[in-house]
């Protein structure tokens, strides 16, 4: 930081090398105390077998683990289920897979581990099984057998016969389904995940999801019955890549709707890159949502979206890349030419250089960008401290009279581990041209933990201030925010908020309080399945409105007093960007009934009760800018604009606003929904604008110790983006030759990779081709873990010699999450690239992709075996062959081995001589 303040973070061990404690920056120039453990610190202890079993994470109580004689877990426990002695616990079969979770009450953690003591907790399949929570098991259940609630189970190998199992089908599109009985080929489901449920958290409702695969281990359908008893169904037909040619979507939200279909084809072009991608609901017209080209480095140059007909797209949409591959421009914002919206990325070159000095480590130095409907040209410029945390944002308009108004200025100070100390925002005057200092907040800490707001402007259209008290359950969640007028938060045991009720005094009867009530349904694996809000003013009916997430279809329900229009909540608390005044809002006043809204599409919406597909331009961070369509007459049209401080407010503007609210344009900043709270939900946590941080602590904290676990994008909001509430996701790279590894990776890509001090690879950046898109997916893909191992050895993770890079299948962990396995040689995959002649980088990056794909298509499929009929070998290829549509780039080595000393080699054709093959000794398996 500087010649007096370092940011150093210390690891501890124990005598046998175990991690005993981290203590993050923040605690390190402080006399170490048991509060300061407590607050700040991570702290592990570990059994005589060297298995974690107690672990505190800082703000957070205890956490135990139980284990069984396999070292697999099975029973965890959180503070909050330790107050009422509660357990998650894990069942598994006889090949280690997960095949049922749920809560047990038990008592101590000693207790618990004596208890299971030195057995192997397995189960196996049963025709009869047991009855719970309303659903038939068809497992046994011998260990620990007094299971109190049931939340999720699988199914391998073979379907279970259920009486409401959908009809199997014997062709998805006219290809051949995997069944569960032998083929005379000897292929079967046998390795394969086939049917899973998972309940309902708040109730003991079901949904049911089954998998189909072709002949190849393939998945090429789906069918989840939802909790509603309707369903959703995909037949996806794929090439030999295993890449989508057609999609069909079916769906009902109750069994007795009518069915609504979604049939969506891919044309792509040699080199697998998407060309063409067509949309059409039910009967209607086909629409192409986009058409796309690329320039020679295979990076997007330009898309049309939108229109019937090749012809009569309603944009097209450009984009510009530095040498580096980095975005920096979607359209131009100084020459529209007939675009909606232009936006322009600087890094090393700002036009306000005196305000943002040029960057070259990929921060952003200046922002330009411009909206047709409204034709100002808009800049931030961005100031970043020691530690690449957003400093300053100051904003202006270039061309206007007084440009650099900072009308929407930003600025942030921090302590050493991220927290936020202290934040200003400034906002539009209502008169004159001063901006008005909207926000003047001093953050006050226990730890990382928020416990007050200290609001000086006095002024509630930003941040709405109170002064009150924040309280927090053993946890680490936020349990109310009164500065919001939320009296309490209610958590499930994924630390989801389930309740809120809220309060505020009515602005029209002066003593009287306006009171609403939120609620959420989950199902135990968190995807949220419905959302219930309900206001009561002092004076009038109660209106109560609904909301169903049901597999991308969003159907909305309301009832009562219509809106509460003096509610603050209504207007989520953002009143200038999503005010109610002049707007209107159709069918108020018609019978309750549930409507279906929208479904997403790649490019927006497809809106069911506008009948029209709602397109979106959205920035490198995929926040939604604008939105357009076209209206009754066929005339194109702007729906929405947005524009957002740099940490996620909308901009403050006077009176009115041009942003919409409700629906599918509560999508906004990072693609995420608004709610009522004025808190963002990203999945696995609710963000706060106006605030720049999380209200509970980060479900994979461990994997950023040096950071606050309730910090934003590690304060760094214009580069990073963060998908679910939880980090930037894993491809983890360790090994004696990690760093060899991810220099090769970053070599092979245009995105922007980090790496921390656990190897874990963050990417940013505009992904250019399939490649960069499938390595993306990978660092954001929360399902599936992809774990490589660099290393000198010759030899894979299952003994056996390998060219460059090695599978090694995956695992399903108690958690429900896919963890892979690859094993690979930095220094045999950069001979490989140099003797190809390939760009460098390209194996390594071949070995990650075909280890995440393998993930995704198969999990917990081992690693393959020299049997190539078995599951785990057809996995393996299938992954492998997809990989290398993906990236035609890599060249698959032609090996030899010399029969004499057994030394490998890898061939290529003499260009000099085409009879003859150049070799190079790749793998002396001597050593």
């Amino acid at each position: 930081m500087g010649s007096t303040e370092q940011a150093d973070t210390y690891y501890v061990y124990n005598e046998y090398d175990q991690l005993a404690f981290v203590i993050p920056p923040n605690a390190v120039q402080k006399p170490i105390s048991e509060a300061l453990l407590n607050d700040l610190c991570y702290q592990y202890r570990y059994d005589g077998r060297g298995r974690l079993v107690e672990k505190k994470l800082p703000g957070k109580g205890w956490e135990y683990m139980v284990y069984d004689k396999a070292d697999r877990l099975v029973f965890t426990q959180d503070a909050n289920m330790s107050l009422t002695n509660k357990w998650l616990f894990t069942k598994y079969d006889a090949l280690g897979r997960v095949i049922i979770t749920g809560i047990v009450s038990g008592s101590s953690r000693a207790y618990m581990q004596t208890m299971i003591g030195d057995t192997v907790m397995t189960e196996n399949g049963s025709a009869t099984g047991f009855t719970k929570n309303g659903m038939q098991i068809f497992y046994t259940n011998t260990n620990f057998p007094y299971l109190e609630t049931v939340f999720s189970v699988n199914y391998y190998d073979t379907y279970p016969g259920y009486n409401f199992n959908p009809t199997f089908p014997s062709t998805i599109q006219e290809v051949e389904t995997l069944k569960e009985t032998v083929s005379p080929e000897g292929k079967s489901t046998k390795g394969l995940a086939v049917m899973r449920l998972v309940k309902n958290i708040e109730d003991d409702n079901w949904t049911k999801n089954y998998t189909y695969y072709d002949t190849k281990g393939r998945v090429i359908g789906t069918h989840s019955i939802n909790h509603l008893g309707g369903y959703t169904k995909t037949e996806s037909k794929l090439d030999f890549a295993g890449l989508a040619q057609t999609v069909i979507t079916k769906h009902k939200r109750l069994e007795t709707d009518t069915e609504r279909v979604i049939t969506e084809t891919f044309d792509y072009d040699h080199q697998n890159r998407l060309l063409v991608h067509k949309h059409q609901v039910d009967a209607n017209p086909v629409e192409i949502l986009t058409q796309n080209t690329y320039n020679e480095l295979s990076q997007l140059e330009s898309k049309k979206v939108g229109g019937i007909a090749a012809g009569s797209a309603l944009q097209q949409i450009d984009y510009k890349y530095n040498i580096r591959g980095w975005m920096t421009k979607i359209n131009d914002p100084l020459n529209l030419n007939g675009r909606l919206f232009g936006y322009e990325i600087k890094y090393h070159n700002p036009i306000s250089s005196a305000k943002s000095p040029g960057k070259f480590n990929g921060n952003i130095a200046e922002i330009d960008w411009k909206n047709s409907s409204e034709d100002i040209l808009k800049r931030y410029n961005y100031e970043y401290d020691p530690l690449n945390r957003l400093k300053n944002g100051f904003y202006s308009e270039p061309n206007a009279t007084n440009p650099g108004n900072g009308n929407f200025d930003e600025y942030l100070t921090y302590d050493l581990n991220g927290n936020i100390n202290t934040l200003q925002r400034k906002a539009t005057p209502i008169s004159g041209q001063t901006p008005a200092l909207v926000d003047n907040l001093e953050y006050k800490y226990t730890g990382n933990r928020l416990n007050q707001v200290i609001e000086s402007a006095m002024n509630d259209t930003g941040y709405e201030g109170g002064n009150n008290i924040i309280d927090y359950d053993v946890n680490g969640n936020m349990i109310n925010m009164k500065d919001k007028g939320i009296n309490t938060i209610g958590y499930n045991h994924l630390s989801l908020p389930n309740t809120f009720a809220m309060s505020h005094p009515d602005p029209i009867i002066v003593g009287q309080q306006t009171s609403a009530n939120l609620g959420y349904l989950y199902r135990a694996d968190g995807t949220k399945l419905r959302k219930t809000y309900s206001t009561r003013p002092p004076r009038g009916s109660v209106s109560t409105s609904m909301t169903d997430y049901l597999d991308g279809f969003q159907y909305s329900y309301r009832e009562g007093g219509g809106l509460c229009l003096t509610c603050r909540t209504e207007s989520a608390f953002e009143e200038q960007a999503y005010g109610n005044l002049g707007k209107t809002f159709p069918n108020i006043g018609d019978p309750p009934a549930w409507k279906l809204d929208f479904v997403p599409t790649s490019e927006g919406f497809y809106s069911f009760t506008e009948n029209r597909y709602i397109y979106q331009y959205k920035d490198h961070l995929g926040n939604t800018r604008v939105s357009f369509a076209k209206d009754s007459a066929g005339v194109l049209e702007i729906t929405d604009t947005n524009n957002y401080y740099p940490f996620g407010l909308n901009h403050i503007s006077g009176m009115f606003g041009t942003s919409n609210f409700g629906g599918l344009y509560s999508y906004k900043y990072n693609g995420k929904e608004l709610q009522e709270t004025g808190m963002y939900d990203y999945g696995a946590r609710m963000y706060m604008p106006d605030l720049g941080r999380w209200g509970v602590v980060d479900p994979l904290a461990e994997k950023m110790r040096r950071y606050s676990p309730y910090n934003y994008a590690f304060n760094n909001p214009l580069r990073f983006v963060d998908p679910d509430g939880k980090q930037a996701k894993d491809v983890i790279i360790t090994g004696d030759k990690q760093k060899e590894a991810f220099k090769q990776l970053q070599q092979s890509t245009s995105l922007e990779l980090k790496m921390d001090d656990k190897g874990k690879v963050t990417a940013s950046g505009t992904a250019k081709t399939n490649a960069d898109k499938k390595l993306l997916s990978a660092t954001t893909d929360s399902n599936v873990i992809v774990n490589v191992n660099a290393t000198s050895s010759n030899y894979s993770n299952v003994g056996r010699w390998y060219i460059g890079g090695a599978y090694g299948g995956s695992e399903i962990k108690s958690d429900g999450k896919t963890y892979t396995k690859q094993t690979i040689n930095p220094e045999q995959t950069k001979k490989i690239d140099n003797f190809y002649n390939v760009q460098k980088g390209v194996s390594v990056l071949h070995e990650v992709l075909e280890s995440y794909i393998g993930g995704v298509n198969s999990p917990g499929i081992g690693a393959p075996t020299l049997d190539q009929t078995t599951p785990e070998f057809i996995a393996y290829k299938n992954a492998h062959d997809s990989t290398e549509k993906i990236d035609p780039r890599h060249i698959a080595s032609d090996v030899s081995q010399d029969p004499t000393d057994g030394k490998l080699y890898i061939n290529k054709p003499d260009p000099k001589s085409p009879q003859s093959y150049i070799e190079l000794l790749i793998n002396d398996l001597s050593k």
